[in-house]
């Protein structure tokens, strides 16, 4: 089937309806999601990339944290201070019930973060939230507001997945429809896998990774450089656990996820 969409709301994929994450029965069904694929080809890659470990002490901006997990682990293994921020209250006070001191949770409200001054964090990372975002002007309003955040010299990551990846069926997600075309601002649909095996159903918004990239050269950042891995790239990176707990399938050979960093 060959169908292309609109930001207009055309086409087949107009009944579709943006995920309202700031919602407390979205934000326990997210919870709830196994992310294997996550940890095993996503997270890793971005703390290298913000080279946690080397410093004690560090303060990590996590832009659009979610429930904390994330989060808390960056507290716990790296000994950072993080700034979790997020727009839902119900993933906020999801975060603050994990009892980690090192998390400082802030209400991320008009794409910005109201209690922090400029350039308070060493480093930042927004994981998995862009594809949440309708327009590339509020997308715009993001970035800036990281890049007012950071140190000079910090480093800034961004990991998506890749939307051009549409149909494969990856270990705990799938993305979109085979064979659809889609436009930068349609809504797609993707498929989470829970812990105990079913599946939760959320909207994304399709953004190519062109657009991550021109808009982090547009606010100001530098040396902006896109990579993406699979199952090899893990080895010796990803938990040992994890990476040998399964045949994999797709991240043998096809990347799921696209990861973007700048310094500002």
């Amino acid at each position: 089937m060959d169908m292309v969409g609109s930001s207009g709301g055309q086409g087949l994929e107009a009944d579709l309806r943006e995920t309202e994450w700031a919602d407390e029965e979205v934000a326990e069904s997210y919870a709830e999601i196994e992310a294997s694929t996550d940890w095993l080809l996503g997270y890793p890659f971005v703390f290298r990339a913000l080279g946690l470990g080397r410093e004690s002490g560090r303060v990590v901006l996590d832009f659009g944290c979610g429930h904390g997990k994330v989060a808390d682990h960056v507290a716990k293994r790296y000994g950072a201070r993080v700034l979790a921020a997020d727009i839902s209250p119900a993933m906020l006070e999801a975060s603050r019930q994990r009892g980690n001191p090192l998390l400082e949770h802030h209400a991320l409200v008009d794409d910005r973060i109201a209690g922090l001054p400029d350039a308070c964090a060493d480093q930042a990372m927004c994981n998995y939230v862009l594809v949440c975002v309708p327009t590339r002007e509020q997308l715009h309003r993001m970035f800036s507001e990281v890049y007012r955040l950071l140190r000079p010299g910090g480093t800034f990551v961004v990991l998506n997945p890749d939307h051009e990846r549409r149909g494969v069926r990856f270990d705990c997600f799938e993305l979109g429809e085979p064979g659809v075309e889609y436009r930068p601002g349609d809504p797609m649909p993707v498929r989470l896998k829970r812990k105990d095996g079913s599946w939760f159903d959320i909207v994304d918004v399709y953004w190519p990774g062109e657009v991550y990239e021109e808009l982090l050269r547009e606010v100001g950042f530098r040396n902006v450089e896109r990579r993406a891995h699979v199952l090899e790239d893990a080895r010796g990176l990803a938990d040992e656990e994890l990476f040998h707990s399964r045949e994999w399938a797709a991240e043998r050979t096809t990347a799921p996820f696209l990861m973007f960093t700048g310094v500002k």
